[in-house]
């Protein structure tokens, strides 16, 4: 058995489950044996058993609520799927359209949220890396001046406070990858790790850290060389 979001809760025979999800109150059960033992077909005088036999085929339920099909490599999903929807009466859902299913009924509300915090934790993070280059500038105001003092072009100022913001990124993503990756085996729920969303997520940091390094550069580049020797 498991949760509305997929995890798997308790792990119990399909007989037992059957009975959990598909078994019936005590009224109902009542009800159906009382309408049994009113039908003369089913409750025959010179029948013995009959009645009994009856009644406890109906307490039994082979239900089920999933059946799954692995075919054969190379064999066609829908050519399968089809005969079994029109012959069988059964709804039938091929690999592919079962993750659709997932997706938009499990995942999407969650990916909706998830998105929203990322958001939020990028803006976030923006401001903070912003702050953080911005006084580190603001504490090396007298050395910007000295470098345009000696000729030092404002690109090769702005490259200077650019590579320290990415180089901020980079130590941050470092230590934020190998802490995930270390606490991912002992977290409560399975965490998917993947190659690509890590070169997705490194691209993103090195993007904020390079806008929130814009208002540092922009203040540097207003610097007077003559503070250098006032």
């Amino acid at each position: 058995m498991v949760s509305s979001g997929g995890d798997p809760m308790v792990f119990i025979p399909l007989k037992d489950a059957q009975e959990a999800q598909f078994l019936k109150d005590n009224d109902a059960i009542v009800n159906d044996r009382a309408r049994t033992a009113a039908n003369p077909a089913l409750n025959r005088p010179g029948v013995p058993g009959l009645l009994e036999a009856v009644q406890a085929s109906q307490a039994s339920n082979h239900n089920v609520n999933a059946v799954l099909v692995q075919l054969r490599e190379g064999a066609d999903p829908e050519a399968v799927a089809e005969p079994i929807r029109r012959w069988k009466h059964l709804q039938v859902f091929t690999r592919a359209q079962m993750e659709d299913i997932l997706v938009a009924k499990l995942i999407a509300t969650s990916a909706k949220q998830i998105g929203m915090f990322l958001v939020i934790l990028s803006i976030v993070s923006a401001a903070i890396v912003a702050f953080i280059i911005y006084t580190m500038t603001l504490g090396k105001l007298r050395e910007i001046a000295v470098l345009k003092l000696i000729g030092t072009r404002n690109r090769t100022i702005a490259g200077m406070i650019l590579q320290q913001a990415l180089g901020l990124g980079a130590i941050g993503f470092i230590v934020g990858k190998t802490a995930a990756t270390l606490w991912a085996p002992v977290f409560p729920k399975y965490v998917l790790l993947q190659t690509q969303d890590a070169v997705t997520g490194f691209i993103i940091v090195m993007v904020i850290c390079a806008l929130a390094s814009t208002l540092a550069i922009r203040v540097a580049l207003k610097v007077d060389p003559a503070e250098a020797i006032g």
